[in-house]
């Protein structure tokens, strides 16, 4: 039972990392911020909303259930840029890293749902006071640079997130910045990864087939790299991030078997690198939840990309019934 629950606290490390998935735990560190805020009527409203609708039906949403958004900026922490100009904020964070952690209470599970940031759908341009200005129809990863870079355009990418997903409630919101991957990396001593493909601009080791351990930089670019020059580069990206996963696996588990202390070390080093609305009780609830539920595989839905007349980005255009089979099979009854 130690063992299982050793390696799901170190699954919950690496998504910390913003490679896979589950970086909350930090708050342990932060126990005397003030981060118990009152919610509004409207967002209790949003929160606990009953059900969703598809097709002019509606579905029940699964009452013991709460979720996680984890966004991964593709900034630094010194490198945030702001533009103010007719009282709205813009700023160079993208959300290039967004996953959902769906808690089912009843089952005990895990559900980690990846959205693709080249998503395209319609992302709002809020002003100061985190009021919808104008929405435009584009990639789901510029909802964060809409705002401050903090809480402000955490909750517009939430906002963009549930409008995709049918309304679909999200609970909370976690982002993280990219400084604190190599530091957790090498931190369980770097992360050995078999490649699935040739990545050259990465070095001439990064071949087909090659065994390599990642260690500082070299970590980051390889969670970071996409191929430019392909239209669905990023599909390469987000499967690297998987690969990196079971590579950080392997590795934090021979760390931790070292050094007891592993977890608090980690927590600790990226403190400086998270923003979030949790509190310090949700997230001791949510390591408690982690501890013993089981995590299940990733669910992301399907999709082409293209670029389309008029759009000045190439998109990634999900596929409804995909989208609407994943979002009915992980949030509803």
């Amino acid at each position: 039972m130690k063992k299982k629950q050793n390696r799901l606290l170190l699954t919950l490390i690496i998504l910390l990392v913003c490679v896979m998935g589950v970086g909350m735990v930090f708050v342990q560190q932060k126990a005397q911020r003030d981060d118990f805020r009152k919610a509004s009527q409207e967002d209790l409203a949003r929160r606990y909303r009953p059900s969703i609708s598809y097709k002019d039906q509606s579905y029940p949403l699964k009452r013991n259930m709460s979720s996680l958004l984890l966004i991964g900026t593709d900034n630094f922490i010194d490198d945030e840029k702001q533009i103010f100009d007719d009282n709205y904020y813009h700023n160079d964070n993208c959300a290039d890293f967004l996953v959902i952690l769906v808690f089912d209470h009843a089952a005990k599970t895990v559900t980690p749902f990846q959205i693709n940031r080249d998503t395209m759908c319609e992302v709002s341009r809020v002003n100061i006071n985190n009021q919808p200005l104008v929405s435009r129809y584009m990639q789901i990863t510029l909802s964060h640079s809409y705002g401050s870079g903090k809480e402000d355009s955490c909750i517009n990418t939430r906002n963009c997130v549930e409008n995709l997903l049918f309304q679909v409630p999200i609970d909370n919101f976690l982002a993280f910045t990219m400084d604190a991957v190599p530091l957790i990396n090498d931190l369980v001593g770097g992360v050995t990864v078999t490649l699935e493909n040739d990545l050259p601009t990465l070095g001439e080791e990064f071949v087909r087939g090659a065994t390599i351990t990642l260690k500082g930089s070299k970590a980051l670019r390889f969670v970071r790299y996409r191929d430019r020059s392909k239209m669905d580069g990023n599909l390469t990206r987000m499967s690297n991030q998987r690969l990196y996963l079971d590579g950080f696996t392997a590795a934090a588990s021979q760390a931790a078997a070292k050094d007891p202390d592993l977890a608090v070390k980690a927590f600790k080093t990226a403190d400086p690198f998270l923003c979030t609305d949790l509190t310090v009780d949700q997230v001791q609830r949510t390591v408690d939840n982690l501890l013993e539920y089981e995590l299940l595989p990733f669910v992301t839905p399907d999709g082409q990309y293209d670029l389309k007349d008029g759009e000045r980005f190439v998109g990634f255009y999900v596929n409804e019934d995909s989208l609407w089979s994943c979002v009915k099979s992980t949030f509803c009854v």
